[in-house]
């Protein structure tokens, strides 16, 4: 009678699977979770042991070790959502933080800053809860604004009000249309449009536009939204 020679890596891979289902058996109900679950699990101090149940080093212990570190592990936890509080800190106080935003922010990254819907952020820029200007049926939202707005928040230092903040500050005297694209962040046609319709004040002279900063901060006091908290 022959003899079947089965592969060792075939017995090999059976063993395995076996040793896997006889593990998987003594396993608490949260560490039979789906391992990026567990991980997730163990990093918010759910978990009750000091392995995952994929045999790997608790991810407590593997978020010890920092993002200098080249395993996926090590990446995954880097990359981990924070706690509101910690996020918020970082948020107000981290420069990092910040500096990814231009100076110029659309409706949908000062949502993303303050993790609200697109309704709650149209309605706390109507109120004037959110500093912003409205201009020519657009909200101008400045990053310089919120943040100061956000420190005004802060119970560890309260304050009445948001410190002013002046966004034209680092531009001269005299504005250029591309001046105007990067402070209001929109397109050269529409800057030429709200100067032909007095929607930014300025001279045109010989075919030039002419737009003094002292007059676009003028009318950046006039569109603010705070104007609606001081009645």
């Amino acid at each position: 009678m022959s003899t079947i020679a089965i592969p060792s890596r075939l017995v090999n891979n059976a063993g395995s699977r076996l040793h896997c289902r006889q593990a998987a058996s003594t396993r608490t109900p949260t560490q039979r979770l789906h391992p990026s679950a567990n991980r997730l699990a163990y990093a918010r101090g759910w978990g009750h042991g000091p392995w995952d149940n994929a045999g790997h080093p608790s991810p407590a212990t593997l978020r010890d070790t920092g993002p200098a570190s080249s395993t996926p592990y090590d990446r995954f936890f880097a990359f981990l959502p924070k706690t509101p509080e910690e996020s918020n800190t970082a948020m107000i106080d981290d420069d990092h933080y910040w500096d990814p935003y231009p100076q110029t922010l659309t409706v949908a990254e000062m949502q993303t800053i303050l993790r609200i819907s697109r309704p709650t952020a149209f309605s706390r820029l109507q109120n004037g809860v959110i500093p912003a200007h409205y201009i020519a049926g657009s909200w101008i939202v400045f990053k310089a604004e919120v943040r100061s707005w956000l420190e005004s928040t802060s119970n560890q230092a309260p304050v009445d009000r948001a410190a002013e903040v002046d966004v034209l500050a680092s531009y001269p005297e005299e504005l250029t249309y591309q001046d105007l694209m990067v402070l209001f962040r929109k397109s050269k046609e529409t800057i030429y449009r709200w100067l032909h319709a007095g929607e930014i004040p300025a001279y045109h002279v010989t075919g030039r536009w002419i737009i003094r900063k002292t007059h676009v901060r003028e009318k950046l006091r006039e569109t603010s939204n705070q104007n609606i908290r001081e009645l």
